[in-house]
């Protein structure tokens, strides 16, 4: 899962990577955010703008916690915020699945339709479909392996999965 938000504040991460000690790691050389690795293991990348990235948990409690435990550490230091205002939520969830048993891919695509697939063997062993009626993008292997993205709740990749998978069942015997 991926969430992310925004602190109405502007910070100077060098001072920051500073004071947070040892979970900070802040090269301005290499990329313009600040890493802090979190007590759960979670990753955040802070913008000197405010923004922030969470990433590498799996539940939306565990987003919830991390978002707290940012917010904690940032308070401990004396910066003067409203974490309340940051607009904080889950922007992408990825989700694997399995089909079960092998897929034709070559088949499956003339089955779901050009305009809904992208499939090109030679630079990526994936199919790659958008299904019609959900905001989702849905990589489909040989094996019968799937990776679900672009969602934002658990719920619609379930359904997401489900409708995947009833497609793949309709037109592959």
């Amino acid at each position: 899962m991926v969430g992310s938000g925004e602190f109405d504040l502007e910070l100077d991460l060098e001072v920051l990577a500073r004071d947070l000690g040892d979970v900070a790691e802040y090269d301005p050389d290499g990329h313009t955010g600040m890493h802090i690795r979190l007590s759960n293991g979670a990753l955040v990348t802070l913008y000197r703008t405010g923004s922030y990235h969470i990433v590498g948990i799996e539940s939306e409690q565990g987003l919830t916690e991390s978002r707290e435990e940012l917010i904690e550490r940032l308070q401990r230091l004396e910066i003067q915020f409203d974490p309340s205002a940051d607009g904080f939520g889950v922007r992408n969830i990825v989700c694997t699945g399995d089909y079960g048993e092998a897929v034709n891919l070559n088949a499956l695509t003339i089955g779901l339709g050009l305009e809904n697939v992208e499939y090109e063997p030679e630079q990526f062993p994936g199919l790659v479909y958008r299904p019609e009626g959900f905001d989702a993008v849905v990589l489909v292997f040989a094996s019968g392996k799937l990776v679900i993205t672009g969602l934002t709740t658990l719920n619609t990749a379930s359904q997401v999965l489900d409708s995947v998978s009833a497609d793949i069942s309709e037109l592959l015997p």
